[in-house]
């Protein structure tokens, strides 16, 4: 359902430095499951994309990759900080596809060409009306144009072995942040009923899910990183200090852990949902 105007947050995640680095550790674990949606959505070379959120530039640049020279593509943000960051990589790493990116809330945006593909990734479970925003989007797409989004669930963590693990609490942790912050932290099942809302057949929807455990793991770096960005907001609701969560060791403490317990730990739900207009 909606939200209510007015009443929802600023991004939790905020925009600074170390969210910045956290957004290109996260981009490096998730990128392949991105690709593959994308691919499997029918993005090709040629086609002109339009990424809603687009932040620190991830995936419009991984579209760019897949649409080539002959494509273009234009990410919009409303977070003038990580919109600059994103025009400086593309300067930096040069792309052969044009590449633009515009600061705009999505709702008040307005392309004077339509586009043959629209993303995001985790972007809709910001909104306060994602199905809004997919009925607004669908207006700039061309006559069978791509929507295609990736999108999450961890409010609700899949089963791991063993059943309590510090990794586990730390993950709840953070649904829980989320959720008191007034975002469905399992948004990545609620994909079909969005699209459904916003008027549209229900799309293709693909599932994918990180699982670590072992020594060296990503996943303890990458649930650390999200703590540490959500540090603020977990003193301000008094969930925990820095000091009650060991934040500078928790990562190795993670590791350790399922290291001596043969652990299997099942990371956040990855959800892909796509279709033609």
């Amino acid at each position: 359902m909606p939200r209510p105007e007015g009443t929802f947050p600023k991004y939790v995640l905020g925009n600074s430095d170390h969210e910045q680095q956290r957004l290109k550790l996260q981009a490096s674990i998730v990128g392949t499951w991105t690709e593959n949606y994308l691919l499997a959505a029918g993005l090709e070379k040629g086609m002109n994309v339009l990424d809603l959120g687009s932040g620190m530039g991830d995936v419009t640049l991984l579209a760019a990759e897949i649409v080539g020279p002959s494509g273009s593509v234009t990410g919009i943000d409303r977070d003038p900080v990580v919109l600059q960051k994103a025009k400086e990589r593309v300067q930096a790493q040069g792309h052969s596809a044009p590449v633009t990116f515009l600061h705009s809330e999505i709702l008040n945006f307005r392309p004077k060409s339509q586009f043959d593909a629209i993303i995001g990734r985790y972007v809709l479970l910001y909104q306060p009306d994602p199905s809004r925003v997919l009925s607004h989007a669908a207006a700039f797409l061309r006559r069978g144009g791509i929507l295609c989004f990736h999108e999450l669930s961890f409010g609700t963590p899949a089963s791991s072995y063993p059943a309590t693990s510090l990794f586990g609490d730390t993950v709840k942790l953070i649904g829980e942040v989320i959720r008191r912050s007034g975002i469905n932290p399992d948004f990545g099942l609620f994909l079909a009923k969005t699209f459904a809302d916003a008027g549209f057949s229900r799309p293709t929807i693909k599932a994918d899910v990180p699982v670590g455990g072992e020594a060296g793991s990503y996943i303890y770096g990458w649930a650390t990183e999200t703590v540490k960005t959500l540090l603020p907001v977990i003193e301000t609701l008094g969930l925990g200090t820095a000091h009650d969560l060991q934040i500078e060791t928790l990562a190795q403490r993670m590791e350790e852990e399922a290291v001596v317990n043969h652990s299997e730990l099942v990371g956040p739900l990855q959800v892909g949902a796509w279709l033609r207009t």
